[in-house]
Order: structure tokens, then sequence, then C-alpha cells
């Protein structure tokens, strides 16, 4: 069983369990091309369901360690996380995983002022207690992003959590403040990357960046956290799943 991993406030099961996975896969326990245990070694090992090894293999294969083929298994490809991040929306749940598979490193803290016309929605103006830094997939050390997370000033409950790195921030306050998610606008942009940004980031040489802002919008209409993730070229790669009604 995992103990200590589950103990963790900022880290769900399934997440905890590939990082487990990924540093046995970093230390040799399986080869590279060779075939991983199977989603029944995995739960009779660890006393987890079959959601939780799923969940936790998902990690590893956006990571690229292991690739998952129908009927014949898993297989280890690389003992290295990629530093690209595929983010597969099918759901609300999926939208906010990305809390939960990656770790913040909280460098900027402090209230800040978005007028209306820097604003997501104008809306949205007002005061906010923002925390900032890099962000990184779990075993990685070039960073993957820089994260911007900003929540009402009154929200003074959740800012011990938020300068910990606590995500994700929005399920703090929707139990905290008993609010009801109502929906997540979500836009992504290909802007200009900074000079100063690329050094920070790792990622000299680059000038183009995505730019993912998200709006937590609760149902009585007001938006309770706003994110914004700068991905230099080629570190984020968005794919959504329709379906036909």
């Amino acid at each position: 069983m995992i103990v200590a991993q589950e103990e963790s406030r900022t880290a769900s099961r399934h997440s905890a369990l590939a990082e487990v996975l990924r540093q046995e896969i970093e230390a040799g326990t399986w080869a590279v091309g060779e075939k991983f245990p199977t989603e029944a070694d995995l739960q009779s090992r660890f006393g987890v369901g079959r959601y939780t090894i799923r969940k936790a293999l998902k990690i590893l294969t956006e990571q690229g360690l292991i690739a998952r083929r129908p009927k014949t298994g898993s297989v280890v490809l690389s003992d290295t996380p990629v530093t690209q991040f595929v983010h597969t929306l099918r759901d609300l749940r999926e939208v906010t995983n990305f809390g939960r598979v990656t770790r913040f490193s909280v460098q900027q803290q402090g209230i800040v002022t978005v007028d209306a016309d820097s604003a997501p929605d104008p809306a949205d103006a007002g005061r906010y207690f923002r925390v900032a830094g890099p962000r990184y997939l779990f075993g990685a050390s070039e960073p993957l992003c820089w994260s911007e997370i900003l929540v009402p000033e009154d929200f003074q409950e959740l800012r011990e959590q938020m300068r910990a790195g606590h995500s994700p921030v929005y399920e703090l306050a929707l139990e905290r403040y008993g609010l009801k998610l109502d929906y997540i606008a979500q836009t992504v942009a290909a802007i200009a990357l900074s000079p100063a940004m690329a050094r920070l980031l790792k990622a000299e040489g680059e000038t183009a960046a995505l730019l993912v802002t998200r709006r937590f919008v609760e149902t009585g209409g007001r938006a309770f956290e706003l994110t914004r993730h700068l991905y230099p070229s080629g570190r984020y790669v968005l794919a959504t799943v329709y379906r036909e009604r």
C-alpha cells in the first residue's frame, strides 16, 4: 500500500502511485523496451482500485515513460520523462487534473489589482491574492511552464496553502467557502516569449509561447479563481475529444 504519498495533501492517490512507478522506471526496475506490469499486477501490489491504476498509467504515458498497447500490455519507452505536457480534455476533471500531475514552485506572492481592460472578463476586475512561479512535471528538472493563480482578496483562508504550492486551488475554494463550480472558461493564445521569461524557463532561443488562461466560475456568476500558464514553444499539447450528442 502507498502510505507516505497518500498522506500528502498536495497529491492524489493516482499521482502518488505514478510518482512511485516513475522513480522505479528511472532506477532501472524495468529496462527500456521491457514489458511493464499489468493493471492486475499493480492492483495486487498496491492494493488500490482499477481506476487509480489506470489514472497513474495515464500519467506515465503522458510523461513519455510507457506506451500502452491494446491486448499486448504496456512497454517501457524511456527512463526519463519528456518535458512536453499532453493535456487531454474530455471533461471538467481532466481540465483540473493539471494541478495534480505537476509540482508548483511558488516564487512570487502578494495582492494585485486586475483592471477591466486586462481581466479575462470585465466582470473579473478587482483585487486578488496572487501566487506565481515555475511549474514542473514530477521528476523533471526543467520547468514546464510559468504559472499564476489568483483568488479574490477576501479568500484569506487559502493563502497559506497557496504559498505552499497546493494544487488544485479551486478544490480548496469550493470546500472552504461552500461554492459550487458552474463552469471553466479557457482560452489558448500564441504569444511572443520575452527573453527574461525564456531564461527563467530555461528556454533560451525560443521566441514563441502558448498562454493558457482559465476562469473558474461558481453558480452565482463570480470568478473565484483565475489562472495563467505560459508554455515555451514545444512544451504543451492540447488534445480535445468531441463527442456526438
